[in-house]
């Protein structure tokens, strides 16, 4: 024992010499031999002075960590594809090098199923908003609805544009634009409380286990640029009344808004309320009412 305590003032001597200049010495053999010397015993018949075992050097031997850096572990191949002229790191994600024109080609094609649309049973294709600012003249946008591809979305929308009745009851007419993103579009459609914390689906699209909300439908439509209208569910398959309308290229909401619409007529009345009103943290400072809707 008593050499055992000389062997710990000698380690502790040369801890204070070596703990400045030789650091690396320190933490991979000083420090493990002072833990193993000084450790207390297991049972009141073990003493320090014993034989070393196996178990006893497992215990207090540190394990070496191997330092990692983020370019190895993440994004492979990201180098080669900086020096083949594709950008750094943050440009080569899923939303960049996207062929826009391919998409909106088949943008097109999706509205064009509408043609295949039974004549006799007059589905409505198309719909309209009147926006009025601060109180000025009301100005039309004529939204082309994707009835075909997405028909029970499309008919949530039409059907509120033509509901009628008192608030929580009634439809997307004398609700306002409750908020402008300047990036994104126009934030719309809160037929509860009109400020975007709530809204409800038309009650016939709603089920008995769903009554307030509805599945998202399909991600056929892309947002590809300006004029494309989407609803804004808060979750998973939990559509409902609110919608938007894009100002801008919007492709970070492709597969998780469902957008079922575009601006056919009245792009300008778009431009002119994201680019004209005045906003505070996003929310306009005039009322933007919707003072009519319909089917036309």
């Amino acid at each position: 024992r008593e050499a055992n305590n000389e062997v710990l003032d000698f380690a502790m001597a040369m801890n204070n010499i070596l703990r400045t200049n030789g650091t690396r010495l320190w933490t991979r053999h000083l420090r493990p031999f002072i833990a193993l010397c000084s450790r207390a015993p297991s049972s009141p018949h073990h003493h320090r002075d014993g034989p070393l075992t196996a178990a006893t050097t497992t215990a207090t031997t540190p394990m070496r960590s191997m330092a990692t850096g983020t370019r190895g572990s993440r994004g492979h191949g990201w180098l080669e594809k900086y020096r083949a002229g594709r950008g750094g790191r943050h440009l080569q994600g899923r939303w960049h090098f996207r062929d826009v024109e391919k998409l909106e080609a088949l943008n097109d094609e999706v509205f064009s199923m509408n043609e295949s649309l039974n004549k006799d049973e007059k589905i409505p294709t198309e719909a309209y908003l009147d926006l009025a600012v601060a109180g000025d003249a009301p100005r039309r946008v004529t939204i082309e609805l994707a009835s075909a591809a997405l028909p029970r979305t499309a008919e949530n929308f039409r059907l509120l544009c033509t509901e009628r009745g008192e608030a929580q009851h009634g439809g997307y007419e004398s609700t306002n634009v409750y908020k402008i993103e300047k990036t994104v579009g126009l934030c719309m459609g809160d037929v509860v409380s009109n400020d975007g914390s709530g809204g409800r689906c038309h009650p016939k699209i709603g089920t008995y286990k769903s009554p307030f909300s509805f599945e998202d439908e399909g991600f056929l439509v892309s947002h590809t640029g300006p004029g494309i209208v989407s609803m804004m569910s808060p979750g998973v398959h939990r559509n409902d009344s609110r919608f938007l309308i894009t100002t801008t290229y919007a492709p970070q909401l492709d597969g998780r808004f469902v957008a079922f619409g575009r601006v056919k007529d009245g792009m300008d009345v778009i431009n002119d309320i994201a680019t004209e009103v005045f906003t505070k943290r996003g929310r306009p400072t005039v009322e933007i009412k919707v003072v009519g809707c319909g089917v036309p």
